[in-house]
């Protein structure tokens, strides 16, 4: 593993990411930082004030028509025109300022999952949408002993599979949306449930290639997959952990960004904790694969890059990259996006760098 630190002045700040390849094998371009200052007005995002100071943004989609959403962890939602940042909050309907995920369906519905439940955009402002079972199923929240409440039930995940069907992942369970209803997972009965899984607080699911749903469970129950009847476990708590992420690369291995047992990797038999050997790269919260096949995620030490062959952590040294970036967004274009403290938001177009934030 090579570990690079950054130094000013800008025009060095990225030799670390210069061993990224075209397809032909030339080298890239030496990555800048581009500060932009011809940005005006409402084309940057707002700097949070007094207390939430360290809001950042966690979640990010590319919708249909080209407009980036991002959601962030106490100052709401902004959306992005690629010209001009638009804000959305309580006052647009949120019924919280912490977004937890954001999906557009096929449809074209924006939803967006926060703290206290489930919202849908109307083009307008938001509409809070309570997550409770139809007359024809049983009420789970009335069979629970906790006291989370149907507008209080926050949304961790969600993912609209093959078939058009919404899986939410909230406090007390999984739900899934035909466009009609919502039920929740577990109560049908064609599942065979032979481990008794809960799913409760999923952080993370994914439809792999395959068809398998994955399920990524942040309290004991470690990774389980759902292969249309068999809902086991595959990864047990004990040996993953907290999960935020899953990815599925081109080669259709599973990748598990973890807080505590550092990057997992799956290859459809065997499961390789720390895959990389550096319990300090703990800490991950999200993972993602760039169009070249690079596998970025982020660490409590800095910046990771993988390119299939070899590992290299960006760490900060009086550079402007911190430390504390997070991969949260490829879009159709193939620029990445990052997040760090304080709302800041960067776009790589791998060459540069560019800051989109007061």
């Amino acid at each position: 593993m090579t570990k690079y630190y950054v130094h000013k002045p800008i025009y060095s700040l990225l030799l670390v990411l210069a061993f990224l390849t075209s397809c032909n094998g030339q080298v890239k371009p030496k990555m800048q930082l581009a500060n932009n200052k011809t940005f005006g007005g409402k084309a940057r995002i707002t700097q949070p004030k007094g207390t939430n100071g360290d809001a950042c943004i966690g979640c990010s989609i590319e919708d249909m028509d080209g407009n980036l959403w991002f959601g962030s962890n106490g100052e709401g939602i902004y959306k992005y025109d690629g010209k001009l940042f638009t804000h959305f909050g309580l006052e647009q309907g949120l019924n919280s300022d912490i977004i937890y995920s954001i999906l557009q369906d096929k449809t074209g519905t924006i939803w967006i999952g926060t703290k206290k439940g489930l919202n849908r955009f109307d083009g307008t402002k938001f509409i809070n949408i309570p997550l409770v079972l139809s007359n024809n199923f049983p009420s789970f929240l009335s069979k629970s002993n906790n006291n989370i409440s149907p507008s209080e039930n926050a949304v961790w995940s969600m993912m609209q599979d093959k078939n058009g069907t919404i899986w939410f992942g909230a406090d007390d369970g999984v739900y899934c949306y035909n466009e009609k209803e919502f039920t929740r997972f577990l109560d049908n009965q064609t599942v065979i449930n032979k481990d008794k899984l809960t799913l409760k607080g999923i952080f993370s699911i994914l439809e792999a290639k395959n068809g398998a749903i994955w399920f990524a469970e942040c309290a004991d129950e470690g990774v389980s997959s759902f292969d249309g009847k068999l809902l086991s476990t595959i990864i047990p708590y004990k040996e993953i952990r907290r999960t935020d992420r899953i990815l599925e690369d081109k080669q259709n291995n599973l990748w598990f960004a973890t807080a505590f047992k550092g990057i997992g990797k799956y290859d459809g038999k065997t499961y390789t904790q720390n895959i990389f050997k550096d319990l300090n790269l703990n800490g991950s919260y999200n993972i993602l694969e760039d169009a070249m096949g690079n596998i970025w995620f982020d660490t409590r030490k800095g910046l990771g890059v993988y390119d299939g062959k070899k590992l290299n952590i960006l760490l900060e040294k009086e550079g402007t990259v911190v430390k504390d970036f997070i991969p949260i967004l490829l879009d159709k274009a193939g620029n990445l996006w990052f997040s760090s403290k304080g709302m800041m938001l960067y776009k790589y177009d791998g060459k540069k760098f560019t800051n989109y934030s007061e």
